[in-house]
């Protein structure tokens, strides 16, 4: 595992367990078959489950199977949560790829870096960036919650993000704030590799992540995978993707709502063949 390059917030051993009792578990199918994670399958966060099984956001993998340039690409894994995609990832592009992981959160990076000590021959393939990747570079205010296993942490977000729930539902979250960089300033200062993938689930701060990027659309046209949380979230992604030359489309999954999506953007000039 690369070293995570922007450290912050004390480690806290009581953030990995609470109620939910976590333990060790095999990945029984998918990307990651036979490797283990610190889940908690018996919580009401499906995911857990999902991870479990192997068939969490399987969607993505299918489109990269048809897309077929995973092996030794660069990966961009933009609201990494607890390390299921990176490491995911890190198994489809082999020995010669490179994952990029982003989270902000200290408690789902602290899970994350356990995931990542138990699979170090996939670990080895990822660096984990403890900073948020939005427009500005700098420092951004941030709302967090330490509940990693019931589901909370994952709705952790910048303050001027729009997140998909009401306001009561972060009530308990703290507040902090974490360094805020951008993806072109990160390309141009050699922090990380352009990626010719990006998997992005910030919370409503989609659209920063995408302005902030605007020249590494423009040259290298990766791949985006987006989860989109609300309908003028929806609006702004479209409109800014398709005037950079974007095709966009929506995936049908399981865990759609009538304002969260998925959605798959791809670029014609760096289509299959």
């Amino acid at each position: 595992m690369k070293k995570s390059l922007f450290p912050f917030w004390p480690s806290s051993k009581k953030s990995m367990k609470g109620s939910l009792h976590p333990y060790w578990v095999r990945v029984s199918s998918g990307p990651l078959h036979g490797h283990e994670l610190f889940l908690a399958p018996q919580s009401p966060a499906s995911w857990n489950r999902e991870m479990m099984e192997g068939r969490y956001d399987s969607f993505i993998y299918s489109a990269l199977m048809e897309w077929g340039k995973a092996e030794a690409s660069t990966i961009w894994d933009v609201g990494a949560h607890i390390g299921y995609h990176s490491l995911a990832f890190a198994s489809l592009v082999g020995p010669a790829g490179r994952i990029v992981a982003f989270e902000p959160n200290p408690f789902n990076s602290e899970r994350m870096q356990m995931n990542l000590k138990r699979n170090p021959e996939l670990a080895q393939r990822i660096s984990l960036l403890t900073c948020a990747l939005a427009d500005s570079e700098g420092e951004a205010a941030f709302q967090f919650s330490a509940e990693v296993d019931n589901g909370k942490s994952s709705g952790s977000h910048l303050d001027k993000a729009v997140p998909p729930e009401n306001a009561k539902s972060y009530q308990s979250f703290k507040h902090g704030r974490v360094p805020s960089f951008t993806a072109d300033a990160l390309i141009q200062k050699s922090l990380a590799p352009a990626p010719s993938v990006i998997k992005i689930d910030v919370e409503g701060a989609e659209f920063a992540v995408l302005k902030g990027g605007m020249e590494l659309l423009s040259s290298k046209k990766p791949l985006l995978f987006i989860e989109i949380h609300n309908i003028t979230m929806m609006f702004n992604v479209q409109q800014f993707l398709q005037q950079q030359g974007y095709e966009l489309r929506m995936f049908q999954t399981e865990h759609d709502s009538n304002s969260r999506g998925f959605l798959v953007a791809e670029h014609p000039d760096r289509k299959k063949g």
